[in-house]
């Protein structure tokens, strides 16, 4: 018998249906969330990857790059999309994106690996470098779950924070983006 070696081949990984993204802000009424649906992630890697997380190596990643869709933000009131919107200069910029530059595993964790992501956002027209910590791990359907957030300050990217009631209700500048993401090797 012989043993056969994992593939090396790249491949991109799938986005499963059970991913979540929210967006996680507050004001001085009360915390709010929007969840983002209908979001994208281009993520190719090593098809071995789905095989054991201890080969895992940064600069295995080809591609990792997230698109949000503005009109897909939905805090559950009309009047908060319709400000969110407005905020983000939506329809100009129709999108929120994201571009991985360099991915460092920096330790173990229970459920896999943390790693530190260094990046692009793109939000309303503006790019600002960013880096966030993520989990990573396959968990037992071989599935890739990555979690993580990302701290982001509106005001860095010419985003004047909401407010309401004639300036009354103020919203925080910094929100949190928090993901779970699930990719399979479909």
């Amino acid at each position: 018998n012989s043993v056969s070696e994992p593939s090396s081949s790249i491949v991109k990984a799938t986005l499963l249906e059970a991913s979540t993204m929210t967006i996680n802000g507050s004001s001085t009424l009360h915390d709010w969330e929007v969840d983002a649906t209908g979001f994208t992630v281009q993520f190719q890697i090593p098809e071995a990857w789905f095989e054991s997380e201890e080969i895992w190596a940064g600069n295995d990643v080809s591609q990792l790059s997230v698109t949000v869709p503005v009109e897909h933000l939905d805090g559950g009131k009309n009047k908060m999309n319709r400000d969110l919107r407005d905020a983000l200069k939506f329809p100009g910029f129709q999108t929120i994106r994201f571009t991985w530059e360099q991915i460092v595993f920096t330790g173990e964790i229970d459920t896999g690996r943390r790693a530190e992501v260094d990046g692009q956002v793109t939000i309303a027209g503006e790019t600002r470098q960013v880096r966030f910590e993520a989990d990573l791990g396959l968990n037992e359907w071989s599935q890739i779950v990555a979690s993580g957030s990302a701290e982001l300050n509106m005001k860095d990217f010419g985003i004047e924070p909401p407010t309401a009631f004639f300036g009354v209700i103020r919203t925080d500048e910094k929100v949190d983006l928090t993901f779970e993401l699930y990719f399979g090797n479909e």
